[in-house]
């Protein structure tokens, strides 16, 4: 359920008509980085938009990756490629105000790269405690 939100959420900033929202989060995202100290020259605008590009993609192809475990890190990549395509190529047909970038597509996809290694991760790393775990429990009972 909290996967399917941050979706909706994520497709209302991406499918927006308007370019305002993303930029002002892109702005709002740039500031928390400068307020953490984070270097100049990565705040940059082109900078903190395709950082903020990959972040936002994260957490949902990790969810993705780890709730559905039988597909490959790479086909997770490949959906995050295909979605982001997708967004650009709506972006640039159906919203006068939004402009479509290979840039973000590139971002985008780095951002489903990331997420998905890192759910895959994690679900192996849940499976391996509970293999581990059985193990121990069936271990002690055997003595």
């Amino acid at each position: 359920m909290l996967l399917l939100l941050y979706i909706v959420g994520l497709a209302y900033v991406l499918l927006n008509p308007s370019s305002e929202l993303p930029s002002r989060l892109v702005a709002s995202a740039a500031e928390v980085g400068r307020e953490a100290g984070l270097p100049a020259a990565l705040l940059l605008p082109e900078r903190a938009e395709f950082v903020a590009n990959v972040l936002i993609i994260i957490p949902a192809a990790a969810a993705a990756a780890w709730v559905w475990p039988a597909r490959s890190w790479a086909d997770w990549t490949a959906y995050g490629y295909i979605g982001s395509m997708a967004v650009e190529a709506a972006q640039a047909v159906l919203f006068v105000g939004r402009s479509a970038t290979y840039v973000d597509v590139v971002s985008n996809t780095l951002g489903a790269l990331v997420g998905a290694v890192a759910g895959k991760a994690v679900h192996r790393m849940v499976a391996r405690r509970r293999v581990d775990g059985d193990e121990a429990t069936r271990a002690g009972a055997l003595e």
